[in-house]
């Protein structure tokens, strides 16, 4: 360990040689378990009145390279929990360093310093993950729900849900964080204030950053799950690597799932029409799927500045996806029984395989960095639809209707990222550029019109960057121009009002103020948001009788600005944030046809013409013993322009989420997590929402001596409380009263086993991803 710790401190010493007529100070910290100590403040100061002449923080591996004007200094080095360290320089080179925890008594009790789980950067939160509890939590699935600032529903608090980097390469769907093992994460990088590099709908990203190890040869993983509700899931997924003295990794990985789920519900709806009706239904929703995807790639890490990649990537359904939607209603028109019956629907997905191909190189040439990725994604769906309503009074409607949708999706990207040193920052510029080829051919037995759409879109956007220390102080500007091209057939007939072309500039800044306890940062953001490709269509599709739904091909794109402040002092985090957004995407109910087919509602996508929101997030993570805490609350109030819409009813209450979440580390590789969670009583816009909650645990234990095998056990909403119950007025003239259950109170077992375990080569990014999402 000390070896591979000097061999890094002589390439850092190398590479820091490449500046012209400078002195570096450089050394290596570690803690009192060898552990190298990453974000370490190192203060270099005059040694004749301590006055602060610059600085730097520690890397990854605990290394510093501070370059320096003058021979003799006097250097700090500082971390939240440990001793404060003085070194006199008379030598360049200070070896390496190990820091103590600080220890304290107070009347009686000792309190002992432990490390931070995280640490605050100019963009958002440095998570720790080797080393702390995050690791033992299994695959990387499970360890990013147990993060600083995550929320129940998977999103970070104010933030939304975030884009996921291992590496620099893009995540592109979540079993790719099932196939990785939570012990092979370094550290986790929480972004909540994402650059101009990222895309411009981007509002939170995490990287995640694998541990380094040496190591040629044959290496592989196997994992396998299952739970059980009213339904069950089960999966499996194995990986195995051959990695060559050269650098090359050759790798093959699949993953096979049988994912059943069931959601339950019961609605009371009404619409004013010419007549006022009442529904009243008991639903189910039963998904069944089986599907795999396999993935086999190649990377060649050339040497310590080139590596290049290439990934092929299959996935497919094993038979039919398979929806069945299943009601007892009861229609009441002016206060009288008029319809009523057994529903059903069934929505058959055909098998078809989806390709994806993503080819990269990352490099540097001299001091510039350069990240290029190219991605082709191309995938077919064909969904067919038989549905109808049984027992019926009624006898002058279609008692069965059918539809059948065929959608082909193609995207060619291609990103450039080049990083260059300029004097105290660094300057980063590129671009991005997008082809999308959609096709959706929809055609019905007679319960609306056939319909066919041939959308293309191409995007391209050039961005810059630009990063400056001074002091204490560091700022952080950038700003993307994107440029958007349209072009909207429906049934063979350009509509160039559906066709917009955009030009739009994205710009994006924060100012980050940071000591030795403190980290204050003022950060504005601005994102645009396109719909999603589904949402840009005319078809109607049936759900029930009384019930359709369409898309809205004149959506506007959204657009946010986000002006926010943060703090963290230790272990307490907390930002304050006001934003405004123009063009907010929602769903809306209306009438379908009063006279052809009265009583029907129709649901599709409006724009809400502005949406005012501000609140605060905080997050408490202290570590007592052996006991991790990770508490959030995010407190919000939002003004929406409902009531311009035709909604009636219009609130501003306080919406409030709380996560706790508790990680125990026990003796002999033991760990328990209990975490629960509360939403109470919300209003917001035009709707109510009833309080909500959950609460599980999971146990696990890691066996063999390099703990390589991993068992778990786990329950989630043990006390069956996490309804979503909600009373809303989503359109005109109308109210929706439900109550749902997703089949969330479970119990399963996680199983997974690693071998001959060596680091990842793989660096690629994904180009094109916010189109992906489109579609």
């Amino acid at each position: 360990m000390i070896h591979y710790r000097r061999f890094l401190l002589l390439l850092a010493m190398l590479s820091a040689a490449t500046f012209a007529n400078a002195q570096n100070i450089t050394g290596c910290i570690i803690d009192e378990q060898d552990q190298p100590i990453a974000y370490a403040n190192i203060a270099v100061l005059n040694p004749t009145d301590s006055t602060l002449l610059c600085g730097g923080v520690s890397n990854e591996s605990g290394i510093f390279v501070i370059p320096i004007d003058q021979q003799k200094v006097l250097t700090r080095i500082s971390y939240v929990g440990y001793k404060t360290i003085y070194k006199q320089c008379n030598n360049t080179e200070l070896g390496t360093i190990r820091m103590q925890p600080e220890t304290q008594t107070l009347k009686g009790v000792t309190v002992k310093g432990q490390r931070l789980l995280y640490t605050a950067t100019g963009n958002g939160l440095k998570v720790t993950v080797q080393g702390t509890p995050l690791e033992q939590f299994g695959s990387v699935t499970d360890m990013l729900t147990h993060l600083p600032l995550m929320m129940s529903d998977g999103t970070i608090a104010g933030h939304g849900k975030p884009e996921i980097y291992i590496n620099n390469k893009k995540v592109r769907n979540a079993e790719e964080l099932d196939r990785l093992r939570a012990d092979e994460i370094l550290s986790a990088e929480i972004i909540t204030n994402p650059g101009a590099e990222y895309g411009a709908d981007i509002t939170s990203v995490i990287r995640l950053k694998t541990v380094r190890k040496a190591g040629e040869g044959w290496s592989g993983n196997f994992s396998a799950v299952y739970s059980q509700g009213k339904e069950h899931y089960e999966s499996v997924n194995a990986s195995l690597n051959y990695r060559t003295r050269n650098g090359m990794d050759f790798f093959a990985r699949g993953f096979l799932a049988d994912n059943n789920q069931l959601i339950t519900y019961t609605a009371n709806d009404q619409l004013q029409a010419s007549s006022t009706w009442d529904y009243k239904k008991s639903a189910e929703r039963l998904a069944r799927v089986k599907y795999y995807f396999a993935d086999l790639g190649w990377n060649w890490e050339i040497n310590e500045h080139h590596s290049l990649g290439l990934t092929y990537t299959a996935n497919n359904y094993i038979g039919d996806f398979k929806t069945l939607r299943t009601s007892d209603d009861q229609v009441w028109q002016d206060g009288k029984l008029v319809d009523g019956g057994h529903s059903v629907t069934t929505t058959l997905e055909k098998p078809r395989i989806t390709h994806a191909v993503n080819a990269y190189y990352v490099g540097e040439v001299g001091k510039w960095k350069i990240d290029f990725s190219a991605d082709y994604y191309d995938t077919h769906n064909l969904s067919e639809m038989d549905g109808g309503t049984y027992n019926s009074p009624r006898s002058d409607i279609q008692p069965n209707v059918s539809s059948r949708t065929n959608t082909a999706n193609e995207l060619l990207a291609e990103k450039l990222v080049i990083t260059a040193p300029v004097p105290k920052g660094n300057l980063t510029f590129g671009e991005e550029a997008s082809a999308v080829n959609r096709t959706s051919d929809f055609t019905q037995s007679g319960f609306s019109t056939d319909n066919s759409v041939h959308q293309k879109t191409t995007i391209w956007s050039l961005f810059v960057n630009y990063g400056l220390q001074f002091g204490k102080f560091s700022l952080n500007t950038g700003l993307r121009w994107q440029n958007e091209h349209n072009c909207y057939d429906q049934n063979g007939q350009r509509n160039d009002e559906m066709s917009p072309d955009y030009h739009v500039l994205i710009p994006r800044a924060s100012l980050t103020y940071k000591t030795d306890k403190w980290t204050h940062t003022l950060a504005y953001n601005c994102t645009r948001r396109n719909p999603p490709y589904s949402r840009l269509t005319t078809a109607v599709n049936y759900r029930s009788r009384y019930e359709y739904d369409t898309g809205n091909p004149y959506l506007q794109p959204q657009t946010s600005h986000t002006i926010s402040w943060s703090s963290q002092w230790k272990w307490l985090y907390a930002e304050l944030y006001y934003g405004y957004r123009k063009n907010v995407i929602t769903s809306f109910q209306s009438a379908y046809d009063d006279v052809n087919h009265p009583g029907v509602i129709i649901d599709d996508y409006r724009n809400i013409p502005w949406w005012y929101s501000y609140g605060i997030d905080l997050n408490c993570s202290p570590k007592i013993g052996i006991w991790q805490m990770n508490y959030t609350i995010s407190l919000g109030l939002s003004d929406w322009d409902v009531k311009g819409m035709g909604m009636p009813y219009k609130w501003n209450g306080l919406c409030a989420d709380f996560t706790l979440d508790n990680t125990f580390t026990l003796p002999h590789a033991w760990l328990l997590n209990i975490k629960g969670s509360v939403a109470p009583y919300q209003e917001s816009g035009s709707s109510q929402r009833k309080a909500t909650g959950s609460l599980g645990f999971r146990i696990s234990k890691q066996f063999l001596k390099d703990k390589s095998l991993s068992i778990a056990l786990l329950a989630n909403d043990i006390l069956h409380t996490q309804y979503t119950e909600m009373t809303a007025y989503g359109g005109i003239n109308i109210r929706t009263q439900f109550k749902q259950y997703n089949d969330s109170r479970r119990v399963g077992i996680n199983l997974s086993w690693k071998f001959n375990a060596t680091r990842g080569r793989y660096k690629g990014s994904h180009a094109g991803q916010s189109e992906r999402n489109r579609l």
